[in-house]
């Protein structure tokens, strides 16, 4: 990105970072955060609720496109205009500018469309990035991240990788994917700690996962939540928009492989132990998305299994 270098533009990649932004923060008016991502909507969030006018630019069409399908982002993005953020999707930032009386300083940006949005700082917020050059020139089989098997084992004798660089098990494909979430990374490292210090420990796996809540909008997405062949599934869909609520589910063969809860997320713990396990809910598919539903009206043979500790 030209002009990427200029002071006022800040990442996430480091601490001094953040730190750096928040010195600039007294003599800032207006901000560009680039990436409609988690850490782009948290960062949005914060620097509205600092007083800061932002401008939120995602390339792709909705923004947290990773996690929300089409319908919830939407929801999102509303939530996030309400509260003073103007959101442009579709677009980038092509090039940073220099302030009037100072090239150096942050000035504005023009988009890949030609338009200039003033601005006093830029907030580079877009995707993570596996440091593999960790194990560069050695012989750690590297894919998209270190793979590593279920003891956070390397392929080489006593090397061990965890957190966002390890290519780990995910209990959902039942196979080895990068997942950059701190919840798992925090117990991949617990895993990797425990198993070299001399106490054998198994890693239980992860999978695609998200809390949040952004301007008092909770926000849960789990599993595959928008697959590409939507034909192969079944969705159970809830909708009350006078709550700005929006509830969904997908099953495969009877099996819950993924949600999205916007609003009101109370009965989420239950379903993720449901997809956790594999349960089969065909008996209670039905009422999945009911306000009656929980797990007292689970069959006995059901809440069995979802407590089944893998």
């Amino acid at each position: 990105m030209e002009g990427g270098e200029k002071d006022g533009v800040f990442t996430f990649t480091e601490l001094s970072s953040a730190k750096g932004l928040e010195s600039k923060l007294e003599q800032c008016k207006s901000a560009v955060v680039i990436g409609g991502g988690l850490i782009g909507v948290s960062a949005a969030e914060a620097l509205v609720k600092r007083g800061i006018t932002v401008t939120l630019v995602e390339l792709k069409e909705h923004i947290l496109n990773l996690i929300l399908d089409e319908k919830a982002s939407e929801i999102a993005e509303k939530v996030l205009s309400e509260a003073g953020v103007t959101v442009i999707t579709g677009q980038t930032v092509q090039r940073v500018l220099g302030k009037q009386d100072n090239e150096d300083a942050v000035g504005g940006v023009i988009m890949t469309d030609g338009t200039e949005i003033p601005c006093d700082l830029v907030v580079v917020a877009i995707g993570v990035i596996p440091r593999t050059e960790l194990v560069k020139e050695t012989d750690v089989k590297v894919n998209r991240g270190i793979v590593v098997d279920r003891f956070m084992r390397t392929n080489i004798l006593d090397v061990y990788a965890c957190g966002d660089v390890a290519e780990a098990h995910d209990f959902l494909l039942n196979g080895n994917r990068l997942l950059p979430l701190w919840p798992l990374a925090h117990m991949g490292g617990r895993v990797a700690g425990y198993n070299m210090a001399g106490k054998k420990a198994e890693y239980a796996g992860g999978t695609v996962m998200s809390s949040l809540k952004y301007f008092d909008l909770p926000v849960i997405a789990v599993g595959n939540t928008n697959p590409e062949n939507s034909g192969s599934y079944e969705v159970l869909v809830e909708r009350q928009p006078e709550k700005i609520v929006y509830k969904k589910i997908l099953l495969k063969d009877d099996v819950i492989v993924g949600f999205i809860f916007l609003g009101d997320i109370e009965k989420a713990g239950i379903l993720f132990r449901l997809l956790k396990n594999h349960v089969n809910v065909a008996e209670i598919k039905e009422v999945l998305l009911s306000e009656d539903f929980g797990i007292v009206t689970l069959p006995e043979q059901l809440r069995q299994k979802m407590f089944v500790v893998n």
